[in-house]
Parts: structure tokens; sequence; C-alpha cells
């Protein structure tokens, strides 16, 4: 009888093993990031329930949860939800808190199951997601070379936009997702990781992602900077990226006017679109400086479809800059809060990553990370907030100092 139940708890343990889920989901994101990434939306939750899963079957001890970091989240997610009572519009903060809610949970689950992984499960995990990489990079050399043929578009004629368009947001993910790789590479060969971030850096310019070729460049900027001086630097990656969220709000203020910065600069109109938006953005803070509009309000504020140019829309959807829509929709809780998140983001990073290489990298993704969030997604996007939530789960996989034993 006690060997019966010995083999049952055996067999579920290797069944249950969290070095195979993890594997499949860190090979398989990178991949789904470049094809679907929409998808991420149901592979952080798939992903957080197998290793919770896992945690359980295999009597692993509870999960490891960071106070700081799940203060800042956590009071994020709390003005998130009280701001539904001064909503403008109760309704649009409601049916999208449920989601929001599911995902930032999610998340928190996602990561600590992370920060428990045993030596053997993180070595195996880390190979499948560089693996992931690989392939993934490798499917953009082909795409731009072949003209879409994995996708299955042409670059001829009108489809050119289209099938550049449709790798906006892959590429942004995979501009940060580039760093705990290149911490991988790195550990075997610096000459790999510079080859690696090198090669697709140069590849981005041929997919018109501004997005993507600025968060590269910061990151390299970043990753530099941390490299070299390894206690100081995050401090101050840290403080600037935490000041530039509570400052966002005054960009109207040391910016010329859009229309000049057009006529002056010769500027593409979307990057003129994006301007006006958060120049309208910034006056209506103005009317709710403390409380702000509510949760997921940026939708319905007034004057939002109005056309401040040709075909320019005021707010379309969202203001492209999470700063501007912690602070138009949370105000001045949600914008400490945001801020917060960064700022401790990176003292973890500085506390707790295995080496110079490993902070580096750490900090060069959560300043990309930063870069793709202040021009822009949506704040609240299910599939952005847990693309977020993947990436910090992946990072601190590959960057994270193994406590011993």
């Amino acid at each position: 009888m006690k060997s019966t139940g010995l083999s049952e708890k055996t067999g579920l343990s290797c069944l249950a093993n969290p070095a195979i889920f993890m594997g499949m989901i860190a090979v398989l994101t990178p991949i789904f990031t470049l094809y679907l990434p929409l998808s991420l939306a149901a592979i952080l939750p798939v992903g957080a329930v197998l290793l919770f899963v896992c945690r359980f079957a295999t009597g692993f001890p509870k999960l490891d949860l960071d106070p700081l970091p799940l203060f800042a989240v956590g009071g994020l997610l709390c003005v998130v939800a009280l701001s539904a009572f001064w909503s403008y519009d109760p309704q649009q903060s409601i049916e999208r808190l449920p989601r929001t809610s599911l995902a930032i949970l999610a998340g928190i689950i996602f990561i600590a199951a992370v920060k428990g992984m045993d030596d053997r499960t993180t070595r195996i995990s880390s190979r499948f997601f560089l693996a992931g990489m690989v392939v993934a990079l490798i499917c953009i050399l082909i795409e731009r070379t072949s003209g879409g043929m994995l996708s299955r578009y042409s670059i001829t004629g009108d489809s050119l936009s289209y099938f550049l368009n449709q790798f906006n947001r892959p590429l942004s993910i995979l501009s940060v997702l580039i760093w705990p790789a290149a911490v991988l590479l790195a550990r075997r060969h610096w000459a790999l990781a510079i080859a690696a971030v090198g090669i697709y850096a140069a590849f981005l310019p041929f997919f018109v992602s501004t997005a993507a070729m600025a968060a590269i460049a910061v990151g390299a900027v970043i990753f530099g900077a941390v490299y070299i001086l390894p206690r100081i630097a995050p401090i101050i990656v840290g403080l600037t990226l935490a000041v530039t969220v509570l400052a966002a709000p005054t960009i109207d203020h040391y910016l010329p006017p859009p229309k000049k910065l057009l006529e002056s600069l010769n500027l593409p109109r979307s990057t003129y679109h994006r301007l006006l938006v958060w120049e309208f953005t910034t006056q209506r803070i103005d009317e709710r400086p403390v409380l702000g509009w509510g949760f997921n309000t940026s939708r319905a504020i007034p004057g939002g479809t109005t056309n401040l140019d040709v075909s320019e829309k005021a707010l379309p959807l969202h203001p492209h800059n999470a700063a501007l829509q912690w602070r138009l929709e949370l105000g001045i809780l949600g914008a400490l809060f945001g801020a917060g998140i960064f700022l401790v983001s990176t003292e973890m990073a500085r506390r707790y990553a295995a080496g110079r290489v490993a902070r580096a990298g750490a900090v060069a993704a959560i300043g990309a990370t930063f870069v793709i969030g202040m021009i822009s997604f949506g704040a609240w996007q299910t599939w952005w907030v847990s693309a977020i939530f993947l990436i910090a789960g992946f990072t601190v996989l590959v960057c994270r100092r193994r406590p011993p034993g």
C-alpha cells in the first residue's frame, strides 16, 4: 500500500515537473510574441496556473513574494479599483477592472514561482528561453530577407505598410527580451552577446519600428552604464525613470507647440499626432489633477474624438504614454505608484542580480520596457500588461542570484 502511494506521488512529481512546463513557456513565448503577440494575454495566466500546480504537486516551498514590488504593484491596483468610485465613466472602469486585476495577479504568481525554482530548473528553463529567442531572431531575419515568407505577406505594392506594421508589437517586446538573452550569451562568450544584439539592431530599421529602435538604443546605453558603474548606475537609472514618470504632465511646458515641431523638424505625421495627443492629455490632467478621471476612461474623455488637425484625433483610445495615462486616469497616487514600480524594479535588480553582467542586463530590460511604455501601448491593454510580467519573469529567471543551498 505504501509502495503504491509512493509510486503515485513520484509519478505525479514527474508529470508536474516545473522544468517541463517552464521550459515550454520559455521557448514558446518569444516565438508566439513574433507571430501572435496578443496571445501573451493567455500565455501568462496559463503559465502561472501550471507553475502554481507544479509547486503544489511537488511540495515546493511557499511562493516567494518580495514586499517592495508587491507594495508598488498592489498599491497601483488598489488605486485602479478605488478610482471606479469617482470615475467619469464608471462603466468603462468596471468593465476593464477584472481583466487587469487577473493579469496582475497571474503576473505576481508567475514571478514568485520563477523565483522559487531550484538551480536545475532554472538552468533548463534558461536554455529553453535562449533557444526560443534564437528561433525568433532567425525568423525575423527570414521574414525581412524573404519579404514575409513565413507570415505569407508580400512587400509589394500596398501590402508593404501592412507587412511592416504587423511587426510593431512583436519587435517592441523582443527589443526588451533581447537583454536577458544577451546575459545568457555573454556568460558563454561576450562576442555572442554583442553579435546577437548587433544583428538584431541592424535589422530593426528595415521594419520602421521607432519604439523598438528606441528601446534597443536606450537599453544599450543603460547596459553599458550599469556594467561600468554597477553600484551607482542602477540607482541613477531608477531615479531618472521615476522622476520622468512624475514630470510627464509638464511635457507641454518644455516642448515647443506640436505644429512648430512638425514644420521645423519635418516630423512624420504619426509623431506629430503623438505630440498632439500628449498636449491634449496634459490639458485634461490639469482639469482633474488630484484624483484623475478614473481607471480606463481615456477613451471617454470629453473632446477626445475631436480632430486637432486634418485627421489627428485628440485622444484615440489612450495617450500612448503610461505616465500620462496613470496621471490622467488615477491622479497623483497613480503617478506615485507608477514611478515607484520603476524605482523598486531597478533596486531589486541592483540587490539581487547575479553579477555585473546580469545586473546590467536586468536594468537594461527595465529601461527598455520604460521606453516602450512611454511611447507606444495603452497602459491597461491586457496583452501588454501580460507581456510586462512575462518580461519580468524571464529577467528574474536569467539574472537573479540564486540563494545558497
